[in-house]
Formats: structure tokens, C-alpha cells, sequence
């Protein structure tokens, strides 16, 4: 087995900085073992490389890696031989004939059936420059390959680091186009090909990650680091450690503590699908960067003044203010366009302290990282809140003899979900025989799909072939989210102004006398979701500021909007 640290080095020069990032800090196989798939958001090329030096590489010196069987054949489980790690596919088949024999029933049922395409997978450059008809030929090929394989839907990336790969007003063009405009939409064109096909077309945003330049300053002068995130910027909006800004990895990070952050990641996202025919939006690296930051003082400032009504921890009040602002932009997507789903790539491991514990790789997970405990990422308490239609966590490990176990940590998730919505496996690419075994591990738990990283590895030609024969041998729908198509409460949301007009930040908001308090945003905005229909009452108070009152009428399926003056 390769040590850590001579693996983690290995994996930054061989893999590229993103997927060093996740073969650090979720343990993953380096060459020589298993090929694990990088974060959904971030394959960076080995060009542009870069060993990791953050405080996110914790774990022992023989952490084990993902396994990947044996071309044709399937690992046996740390169950003594068993099928899997779960009541629910300890049964199931070792043998490739009986686990397409076990795939048969699932054959035709609704289930979602994605796969990730990041940016580094779509645009095509001749001699450094920007093939404007080579990439749209590249998009062609890539919808056609997301049919052929048989999937129903495509998580195609739009947005990586506050730079676009679209047209906008509100940020510039991303260094993958050059910083510039190509001559066409690639956004609109690549929706247009996915929904000729029958696909459903997720944009995938990346909303925290503020610059892939992280050891020295973004290209374009219009870039949002240079209007808020100067060593002269007031608040600034980096994340810090050790009382200054600090890049993690392949990035440098907005601080989603800021409402200014908050609001700006809202808005960006509203501009984005108000203006395109999506079916919905995904979110990848939708965390902080490590349980370590972000000791800023405005941080900190704010974490002292009234904004903690649920008396969290400081990293649980980090990890509350994620949550309050998805919260806030479901509510403002549910105004403008209900039917769009949110979706997220979430860390494979959401809280290890509820998994089998120990150090000893075939019994435990206390060795490794987690989204709730290391990124302050309570991905199913999203969920559970009503501010996430489905997850899909990034299990990047095989059904095999060391843990983590994919089917083990996707029932966690499965089990975390007290609402009915859904979970979407996230997969790497291991082989033929194992990517069906997770298949029928993901129908047997009960998640409603699967999405592998990425596209292009399962486009191969023998592995598509394989997919298309014993996968998705019959074409499925998308399956049905009915708090979306039938939905049984609305939403309210609040804009909170003082009494010259100003809007008023950290206001407490409290609806129908519900237990939960929103927290209005740098604009004076908030939302509450879960609302029963008819007459809520509308509560507000600012200290310093003032109090008010006022009702709002809930219908079902629709998100109400009132303004709010405190006296």
C-alpha cells in the first residue's frame, strides 16, 4: 500500500489539483490501485497540477484507498464473502450473471439516470484559441453519447469560480474561453441539445469557489476578487485562516458567513435561471473548505451579535449559514420558476460519528473525513429543511473488502431523509461488473438513481456497450418529485427594510409562530419554506432597529413576497 504522504504528492502530479484535493481529503485510490473520480466539479489537467498543502490532509499514513475489482470480476465484502454491507445487499449475487439477473426487475422504473460533464470536458481550443465549431460539434457529441448510453439526464457545468461560461452582466467570461466571448451561447446551445434528446439539463455551478487562481490574482479586472476580496475590502470576502485570507488547494474561497456573500451567490444564480430553459440547478463544492476557517473578523463580529438564534457552535453556525442561504434561493427559484429542481454533489461521508466505528479498515470509519464534521456541510439537514430536492453524494468507493463501502454510506444517506425526497448515487468509474453491482446496490437501498464521473468514462465504447446491454437496456423517466408536481404548502419571503428605506440585515423572522427564524440577507431578504397555505402571520424584529407585523396569504405551490418597514 503507498503511504499517505507519498500518495497524496503522487496523485497532485499524476491527477491534477482537484482531484488531489478529493484523493487527500476523502481517501480515494491513487495510480497503482484504484482510479477514484474526482470531486463532480474540478478534473483540473495535470498541466496545471498542484500538490496539496492544505490542513485537510488528516487522515493516518495508511489510509486505505478505493478499491477497484478486477476487470470481469467482483470483490468479495469485509461480510465474509457476503454481497454487500447493508441489510439490503448482503444477499446480493458475487457473480456478474447474478447481478444482471437482479437488475431485471429495476429495468424500466422511473430512476434518475445522470452523469456529471465539467468544464474542462466541453470546450475545445486549437493552438490556445477558443474552436467556437469544434465545441459546439464537442457538445453535439457529448448529448448523443448521454443518449446512447441510455441516461435521462446530463449535470453539464456552466460556472466554476465566479467566472462564467455563459454570457453576463455580473461576471466575467471564464480563462477557459480565454476570459472572453466565443461568438455564440455554449449554455443555450448545449440545453438545446440535451432537451432534442430527451434529456433533462442540470446546471452545475460551483457557488463558493471564488478563484482557480490561488497563488496569484484572477485575469479579468471585472472579476469579483478585485471589487470585494483587496486587502483593503471591508468586509472582505475571502475565507480566512489564521487571521488572513487563505487559498485551499486549487482555489481561493468566498466566505459564505457574509450576507454580502450570501446575496451576491443568490443573485447570480437567479440572473442564471431566469434567463435559460432549465430543468434544474446542481451545486458542487457547496461547503467550506475546511472545519479550520474562517476566523475573519466580520465572522466572528456576527457570530456575537444576535445571529445565532439556535445557539449553534461557531463551525455549526458556519455550516447554519449555507444552509440559510440555499434556503433563500430555493425560495426566490420557487417564485420565479417553481418546477426547477436544486440538486448537490455532497461529500460521500455526511457524518461518520453515526457509522461503525474504529480505526481498523475493515470495520470502521473513525479514520476518515466528513461533510457535517470537516466542510460543515449538513447536506441531508438541507434536505430535511426543504431546501434541497435531491443530493448526490460522491461515494467514490467501490463494494468492497476495506471501508468505505458505497452501499454502506449511500443507505446513510437513504435512511437520513425524512421527507421522501431523493438520493442520487454518485459514482466513480471502476469497472463494468462493479458499476452494475452499484446500480443494484442503489435500487435494493432504495435511492432513486445513479450519476457517475463523469459522462466521457462511461461514453467509452466499451463501456457504453455495456451499459446499453445490461444497465439501461430499456429507455426511463425521470422519476416524479410530487412536492414539486403536487405540492401541499408554499413559501414566504420577506424583504426587511428599516424606516428610511434601507434594507435591514440579520432581522429575525418568524412566520406563522414557527420554531425556526430566518435571517434576512444583505438586501433585507429571506425566505421560509414548508409554509401551510392560507393566512400566516409575519413577525419581524431587528434590536436597535425595531419591530413590525403583517400577514401574507400562502397558496399552494407558489412563494408569496412581502416588504416589511421596521419602526
Amino acid at each position: 500500500m503507498i503511504r499517505k504522504p507519498l500518495a497524496g504528492l503522487f496523485a497532485a502530479l499524476i491527477l491534477g489539483g482537484a482531484w488531489a484535493t478529493r484523493l487527500s481529503a476523502q481517501p480515494a485510490p491513487t495510480t497503482g490501485t484504484a482510479t477514484a473520480a474526482p470531486s463532480a466539479a474540478d478534473k483540473e489537467s495535470a498541466a496545471m497540477a498542484k500538490a496539496p498543502d492544505t490542513p485537510l490532509n488528516e487522515e493516518p499514513e495508511n489510509a486505505p484507498r478505493a478499491r477497484r475489482p478486477d476487470p470481469g470480476k467482483v470483490l468479495e465484502t469485509a461480510a465474509d464473502g457476503r454481497g454487500g454491507a447493508t441489510s439490503f445487499t448482503i444477499d446480493m449475487p458475487l457473480d456478474e450473471p447474478g447481478l444482471i439477473e437482479m437488475r431485471k426487475p429495476f429495468i424500466g422504473r422511473p430512476e434518475f439516470r445522470g452523469a456529471w460533464v465539467t468544464r474542462m470536458d466541453w470546450i475545445v481550443k486549437t493552438e490556445g484559441k477558443v474552436d467556437a465549431k469544434g465545441t459546439r460539434e464537442k457538445i453535439v457529441t457529448i448529448m448523443e453519447n448521454a443518449r446512447k448510453v441510455g441516461l435521462n439526464a446530463v449535470l453539464f457545468q456552466v460556472r466554476g469560480d465566479a467566472t462564467t461560461l455563459y454570457p453576463s452582466t455580473m461576471e466575467p467570461w471564464s480563462q477557459r474561453f480565454n476570459g472572453t466571448d466565443p461568438g455564440f451561447d455554449p449554455v443555450k446551445f448545449a440545453i438545446g441539445e440535451a432537451h432534442k434528446r430527451g434529456l433533462e439539463f442540470h446546471a452545475y455551478f460551483n457557488p463558493v469557489p471564488c478563484s482557480e487562481e490561488r497563488t496569484t490574482t484572477p485575469a479579468h479586472k471585472d472579476h469579483v476578487f478585485y471589487k470585494h476580496c483587496m486587502p483593503d475590502s471591508v468586509p472582505n470576502w475571502l475565507v480566512y485562516q489564521d487571521g488572513k485570507p487563505a487559498p485551499f488547494n486549487e482555489y481561493k474561497w468566498l466566505n459564505p458567513n457574509l450576507p454580502e456573500v450570501q446575496t451576491y451567490i443568490r443573485t447570480v444564480v437567479l440572473d442564471f435561471v431566469k434567463r435559460y430553459d432549465i430543468d434544474g440547478i446542481h451545486y458542487d463544492r457547496i461547503r467550506f473548505p475546511s472545519h479550520k476557517v474562517s476566523d475573519d473578523p466580520w465572522s466572528k463580529a456576527r457570530f456575537e451579535a444576535g445571529t445565532n438564534p439556535d445557539k449553534l457552535t461557531y463551525n455549526q453556525w458556519q455550516g447554519d449559514n449555507i444552509t440559510r442561504m440555499l434556503t433563500d434561493i430555493y425560495g426566490a427559484i420557487m417564485e420565479i420558476k417553481p418546477k426547477v429542481k436544486t440538486t448537490a454533489a455532497v461529500w460521500g461521508i455526511y457524518d461518520n460519528t453515526k457509522l461503525p466505528q474504529g480505526r481498523d479498515k475493515r470495520i470502521g470509519y473513525t479514520w476518515t473525513s466528513s461533510g457535517l464534521q470537516n466542510y460543515m456541510q449538513d447536506s441531508i439537514g438541507w434536505v430535511n429543511r426543504g431546501c434541497m430536492d435531491a443530493l448526490v453524494p460522491m461515494i467514490y468507493w467501490s463494494m468492497g473488502d476495506l471501508k468505505p463501502d458505497f452501499d454502506e454510506l449511500l443507505l446513510t444517506f437513504v435512511a437520513g431523509i425524512k421527507n421522501g425526497r431523493h438520493v442520487y448515487g454518485g459514482q466513480s468509474v471502476f469497472s463494468t461488473t462493479e458499476m452494475l453491482r452499484e446500480v443494484v446496490a442503489a435500487n435494493r437501498i432504495g435511492a432513486q438513481g445513479t450519476v457517475p464521473f463523469t459522462l466521457g468514462r462511461i461514453a467509452r465504447p466499451e463501456m457504453m456497450e455495456y451499459y446499453r446491454k445490461n444497465i439501461y437496456p430499456e429507455p426511463a423517466a425521470v422519476p416524479d418529485m410530487p412536492w414539486k408536481t403536487k405540492p401541499k404548502t408554499g413559501a414566504v419571503l420577506v424583504t426587511v427594510k428599516d424606516s428610511s428605506g434601507k434594507p435591514v440585515v440579520d432581522a429575525h423572522v418568524r412566520v406563522s409562530g414557527r420554531k425556526d427564524v430566518a435571517l434576512s440577507s444583505a438586501d433585507g431578504f429571506c425566505a421560509t419554506l414548508g409554509v401551510e397555505p392560507g393566512a400566516a402571520k409575519i413577525e419581524v424584529e431587528k434590536a436597535g432597529v425595531g419591530k413590525a407585523e403583517t400577514e401574507a396569504k400562502v397558496s399552494v405551490g407558489k412563494a408569496t413576497r412581502i416588504a416589511v418597514t421596521l419602526k
